[in-house]
């Protein structure tokens, strides 16, 4: 694979990393849909996503690295996604419980708390309040963070057998 190829592709996923940014800070302050700590969760992958986008290469062993760090970060995101689809296909009475805001969370409660909650969700989590062609929002982040994993993996791949072929010249 050339450099050129590599960042064509990297520049498209970075242009979708950008929508998929710019919808949630739509949905959370155009909507005025409050954002779970789940979506919070992977909000923070899609920005780390599009930081590892924006890395510099000048080689393609640069570029292997930068790959693997993006399926590392995709399959962050798609476990809090599927997590959070998990919670939102229990039935009303096995939700966990609701929690207070975020804010009010790192504010009273030991960190730990904040961190199992950030990681495992709680009952703001299950509910679903937003659908598009009968996917709820979680759902999109699903095939968002598996479609960059797949891409990662596809570059990983082909960036390995060149940068194996960079180092024989």
């Amino acid at each position: 694979m050339r450099k050129l190829t590599y960042r064509k592709i990297q520049n498209f996923n970075a242009i979708l990393t950008l929508f998929v940014l710019f919808a949630s800070f739509y949905f959370q302050y155009i909507v005025g849909l409050i954002p779970c700590p789940l979506c919070l969760m992977q909000r923070v992958c899609v920005f780390l996503l599009l930081a590892i986008m924006g890395l510099s290469l000048r080689t393609l062993k640069k570029a292997h690295i930068i790959s693997l760090l993006q399926i590392i970060i995709s399959c962050a995101g798609l476990f809090f996604a599927l997590r959070q689809l998990w919670l939102q296909s229990l039935p009303a009475g096995e939700a966990p419980a609701c929690m207070p805001g975020l804010d009010v969370l790192i504010r009273y409660f030991p960190w730990q708390t904040v961190v199992k909650t950030l990681f495992l969700g709680s009952g703001d989590c299950a509910e679903i309040s937003w659908r598009m062609l009968g996917i709820s929002m979680p759902g999109w982040c699903a095939l968002y963070f598996s479609f960059m994993a797949l891409m990662g993996c596809f570059l990983f791949w082909h960036t390995r057998r060149s940068a194996l072929h960079e180092d024989n010249l």
